[in-house]
């Protein structure tokens, strides 16, 4: 089953989702999984990695908003990026494609509903838009994770939640 994980990076590598995604690869086979750090707007990110490849299962890691306590299991996406449209005449929310994830511990996930309307969110309604309108069976799920997390146990619980979800 080849599988996407990619996680927002700062400059240095050091924010919680570059981290986590870095303890990830430890954790989960090499075999039928990408890896990929996104650096910046991820519009360059996603006609290269997401809109001319096929997976089934996309996995998207960003920091959460300082405030976050627990890893935010995200289930929509706005066609919104700052005050612009990500893309005209399409719909304003859009419910990402997710996996099963009914096992999850909620001493440290979330369920979610608004992404914001910065990178992550851009890249979630894009990427779910493609999914859409070329209608694959990709699965899509968007992590947001709390900012001053241990990237170590994070992973460890995002592992948990794949394994106890049937997607690894």
């Amino acid at each position: 089953m080849p599988t996407l994980i990619y996680a927002f990076s700062n400059h240095w590598g050091t924010n919680v989702s570059r981290r986590t995604l870095s303890e990830l690869q430890k954790l989960l086979p090499e075999e039928g999984i990408t890896f990929l750090p996104v650096f910046f707007f991820p519009q360059n990110f996603f006609h290269k990695y997401i809109e001319n490849n096929r997976y089934d299962l996309i996995i998207g890691l960003g920091d959460g908003l300082r405030n976050l306590s627990k890893i935010k299991i995200e289930t929509q996406a706005k066609n919104a990026y700052n005050d612009k449209e990500i893309y005209p005449f399409s719909p304003i929310l859009l419910d990402l494609n997710m996996p099963p994830v009914d096992n999850y511990d909620s001493n440290y996930f979330q369920i979610g509903t608004n992404m914001g309307t910065y990178n992550c969110n851009w890249i979630a309604y894009r990427t779910q838009l493609h999914i859409n309108q070329k209608n694959l069976d990709t699965q899509h799920l968007f992590l947001h994770l709390p900012p001053k997390a241990n990237a170590t146990l994070v992973a460890s619980k995002i592992h948990d939640l794949l394994k106890d979800n049937g997607l690894i």
